[in-house]
Formats: structure tokens, sequence, C-alpha cells
């Protein structure tokens, strides 16, 4: 198969504006692809050459790749970077440059050749694979069409920018290979307990919906369950059926820890590998933890090693370097609350219900002062729920995550669903509640902010079609630094024209591809005819906004943008308040 078949399937994504039109793009593009090759289609597609855990990234910086990319065309790096300067995209630089060769091409690339050399760039290391990264990456343009030399100079450089995500993708598998998108949730569920999206693209092809007796698999990091927020202990006891299990919510950084005969790998909440970070996680989960093989959940929190007290997440955060490990290990040492077990000595533990899952995790753990299952609690009364949040917060934690103890509360990898809910401090104050939201554009600033960004366009994500819908502008919580650096931040997801998973009524100066994840606080939400979150839910023309919007100061690089706050929660939020304000006057 060539790459140009690839390429211009690229292109046409690109020009894209609906959703439906890229599912039968990209079903169009699988259909002609060879089921040996299906795996490295669906992987380029996302722009990476294997899953997120694998931690093997191209991720060539753009002054090395405009090297080769001079190589290739035969122009002064000069040239390449002013053409940078003024295309602000690398792929199409290289692809101007390009136009117009009269040069004959030596040989078509084709796809898996194409892929073979990019995994060759991504795990050159050591001397000299500074040039070795250059010279494959140039022979490859050398040889591209114009087109092809755009699509390979982002995905080199991490900036493929179809604005495709990976529900669009499993969309386009289940058109062509699981009787249409209706199957799509079988299809979910496998990818939410492999986390590779190559791997159910390859078991698609080989055998069709047979994906769905896929098991959990050491190795493979499960995505993680998500929770519902509620407002009430009221709210929450309706939910969960009038009895659930009550477990402290730690300020950390949720992990997910996978033993196999010993070896102990750690995994961030988006995937990715951080055994190197934390050595003394590593260390603590020698001994403590009883199987040698298992999948395990914990939320890792910075300790204060005098007081033997918790510290807030910032300082976590501090934890989260390639180098001068040693001395953060000594500086901001870690605990683990242990809250869940997925796999135990080779059996899957998934589809059995919380309080077994609880149970098995309590005789795998060999407590210890810094080694800890989460502190929980059976509850079967608001009052006791209420009584138990108030130690939560005496305690140092956040407020509690609430988990049903029925026979359905399985676990749901990948889910939100009601099974769990959170139940936080900030929830509690009827004008203070905190949102995970995605940056999808941003305004120029004016005055003091002139030259940097004055405000970003904000969404939540739409779990029903995987849509981000606008639901505030926020300039306010910034700090000069942040200013400083938010437009470098955001630079590789800047797009030309607004991603086809963005809904907006508003125009920013600058559109972004959903990717990064800000914590926001607001004084309440309100109906908007500008914003699009819960657009016609609750009144046919207007959607939700959060009012007065701020950002506290935490970016949520462990958040997924589809991990952010759903329009769902928002729509929950905003009745909840509004039945609160309603009741007092009937009582």
């Amino acid at each position: 198969m060539r790459y140009r078949v690839v390429a211009d399937a690229y292109a046409r994504l690109e020009q894209i504006t609906s959703r439906l039109e890229m599912i039968a793009a990209l079903a169009d593009l699988f259909r002609e692809t060879p089921r040996d090759l299906l795996s490295c289609v669906v992987y380029l597609s996302q722009g990476k050459i294997a899953p997120d855990y694998a931690g093997i990234e191209i991720g060539l910086a753009e002054k090395l790749a405009a090297r080769a990319v001079a190589d290739a065309t035969g122009k002064p790096v000069d040239k390449v970077l002013a053409s940078l300067r003024r295309t602000g995209d690398l792929g199409a630089t290289a692809e101007q440059l390009l136009e117009g060769n009269t040069r004959a091409i030596r040989s078509p690339l084709d796809v898996a050749e194409t892929f073979a050399r990019l995994e060759e760039i991504a795990r050159a290391s050591g001397k000299g694979a500074q040039a070795q990264k250059i010279a494959l990456l140039a022979d490859l343009i050398r040889r591209a069409t114009p087109v092809e030399a755009r699509y390979l100079v982002r995905t080199a450089t991490g900036t493929l920018r179809l604005g495709v995500g990976d529900a669009t993708i499993l969309d386009g598998l289940a058109e062509v290979y699981a009787g249409g998108r209706a199957n799509r949730p079988i299809l979910e569920r496998t990818y939410n307990i492999c986390s590779d999206l190559g791997f159910v693209a390859r078991t698609l092809a080989d055998g069709g919906l047979g994906v769905e007796r896929i098991e959990v698999s050491v190795g493979h990091p499960v995505r993680p369950m998500l929770a519902q927020r509620l407002t009430t202990s009221a709210e929450i006891f309706d939910k969960l059926g009038g009895a659930c299990a009550a477990e402290y919510k730690y300020d950390g950084e949720r992990v997910q820890v996978h033993r196999h005969n010993g070896s102990l790998e750690l995994f961030s909440r988006r995937l990715e590998r951080i055994t190197d970070q934390f050595p003394d996680a590593v260390e603590l989960l020698g001994p403590g933890l009883g199987p040698r093989t298992a999948i395990l959940e914990a939320e890792i929190v910075a300790i204060d090693p005098q007081a033997g007290e918790l510290r807030p997440f910032q300082d976590l955060m501090h934890r989260r370097r390639k180098h001068g490990v040693a001395d953060a290990t000594r500086e901001v040492p870690v605990g683990l609350f242990c809250f869940d077990l997925l796999q135990a000595g080779g059996r899957d533990l998934t589809r059995f219900p919380y309080p077994e899952r609880r149970q098995a995790l309590a005789e795998a753990i060999t407590s210890s002062d810094r080694l800890r299952l989460t502190s929980s609690r059976r509850v079967s009364t608001p009052a006791e729920l209420d009584a138990f949040f108030e130690e939560a917060i005496a305690d140092g934690c956040e407020g509690l995550v609430c988990k049903s103890v029925g026979p359905e509360s399985i676990y749901q990898a990948g889910a939100r669903g009601w099974q769990w809910i959170k139940y936080k401090r900030e929830y509690r104050a009827e004008l203070q509640d905190t949102l995970d939201l995605v940056v999808v554009g941003a305004f120029h600033g004016r005055g003091r902010r002139r030259g940097m960004y004055g405000a970003l366009l904000m969404a939540a994500h739409d779990e029903t079609d995987d849509m981000f819908r606008t639901c505030c502008k926020v300039g306010a919580g910034f700090t000069d630094d942040d200013l400083a650096t938010l437009r470098k931040r955001l630079a590789p997801h800047e797009v030309p024209a607004r991603p086809a998973r963005v809904d907006s009524r508003m125009t920013p100066d600058v559109w972004h591809e959903p990717n990064l994840v800000l914590e926001v606080v607001g004084a309440e939400l309100t109906l908007s005819p500008v914003h699009t979150a819960a657009w016609g839910k609750v009144r046919g023309d207007a959607g939700l906004a959060l009012r007065f919007p701020r950002f506290t100061g935490r970016y949520r690089d462990d958040k997924s943008p589809e991990d952010a706050t759903t329009v769902k929660e928002i729509l929950d939020l905003y009745q909840q308040a509004r039945r609160r304000r309603v009741e007092p006057a009937h009582g």
C-alpha cells in the first residue's frame, strides 16, 4: 500500500468540518488498507507509531526536523526557518519547498517502509542519534511527494493536527469491520481495557467481534473508570440505592501499577510510563504487594516527612521530572493509597462487584506507613456520609468518592457512570464549582498583555458524540509566567480553522485542537446565547456558560481532553443548583 493513499486521505480529513464526514473518510481509508497494515495506519492516524503506554514517541524537535527538510530539499536551513515563520507549520513548509521540484522520485514510499523508518527515528539513541534521526527523516522527505512530505514532517514532530479523536477512529473501524457504528460500544470496551487502538484494529481484522473476549492484561494499562459528581449526600444515596462505600479522595495523582514476575511499572491516568519518576513508590510496592502478577490502582500523594501529613497536589508535580529525581525523592517523598485491584494472579477482576474487588485488594496489600488502602467506610444514611466527609476534610483530603456496593458495581473501564460519585469540598459551596476544561481557542491580548494571549476559549467534552462544546472564555487567574508561556505551550496544537470536533458559536483569534486541560473555577452556571455546552437542553436557544471564570493555576497535564469535565456534568450541576434555589421556597 502506497503512503500516498494515506496522505491523500489526511488531506481530505483536514478539509472536513463534520464529524460524520470524518468517520466516513476514515472508513474509506480503512477499507482500502490491507488487513496486515491496518494497525500501522490506525497508529499513524493517531499521529503515533505505538500506544501511549509503550513510551515510544518520535517527537523530533522542530529545529532538527527543519535540518532534515533542508537536507532533503537542498535549501539552506535559514530559508527553511524563514518559510516556517511564514507558515507556522513545518509540514506545510516542506510541502511548499518540494512543489515544483522536477527531480525524479527514486522509489515511491509504501506504508510498511514508512512506518519502519519512523520507528527507527523514534528508537535512535546515544552518540550520533541526532544525525541519524535527521538522515532518516531527510531520506523519507527526499522520496516523498509534496503532500506526503506535509504529513511525514507533522508525524515526526508530533503535530499531525487532523482533529481525529480515538472515538472517531473506533467509529471508522466499526463501519468497516464490526457491522456499523451501532457496534462501537463493543470495540470501545476492548479499547478501554487494552488502551491500544492498533491492537483493537489488528484483532478486528483477524477475528471480527471476537474482540469482546479480550481480558485485561498486565503491561496493557486499563483506561481508568471515572466518577460523576453530586453536591449533596441525599442525591448520592438516591443514585446509589440507599447504601455505598465512601472512600477518601486524596489530593494526589492517580496511578496504575502493573506487576509481572516482580517487575513493576507505574502508569499515569494518561497511560504514560512514570516509573522512573517515582522510584520510592516502586520500593514501597516491592514488599507490600503480594501477587506476583497484578494490576492495582492507587493515588500517589506527597507527604511531609517531618509531620507525616499530606501535602498538596502542586508539591507532587515537582516530582514529574526526568532529571534530579533523587533530589526530588528526598525533598518530596510520596505515599500510596490503594483503592482498586483489576487483576491478580492472572485473574481478571474487572467484572467482579466492587466489594469483592476491595476484599481482594485488602488481601493483596501489606500495609505500612506509606503504603495503605484508602480510608473507607460503609455508610447507609446521608448523616453518616456527611460525618465521614468532615473527617476526610479534617485529614487533609479533597472529599470522598462514593461507590456502589451492589451486584452491578463492576469496574467500567474508561466510562463515567453512576457507580462512582465524587463528593468534594468545593461542591459544598453554592458558587464554587471547579471544572476541568479544554482549551479550543485563544484571543490576542491588549494593553499589558499585548503580544501574548489575553484569554482562552474553553470547552467541555460531550461524550455522546465525542465533541467539545464551549462554556466560557477565561482570562483571569493567569500569572505573568503563565501568560508568557501559554503561546509556546499551545503552539503545537494551533490550527488554521475550527477543528471538526469543536462546537463553537464564538470565533477566537486562534483555534487549537483540543489538548490542554486547565482547572477553572467560576461563580455559577448560567444560560448563554453564545456558548454551546448543553445547547437546547434547558432552553431551545441557549447553552450553559460559567460566569466569572478564573484559572486556578492548576494545569491538568494528568488528564487527556476526553477526561475533562463533560457537558452532562455541567448540565447536572446547573440543574442541581437550580433545585437548591427552588426548594427553600417550598419548605
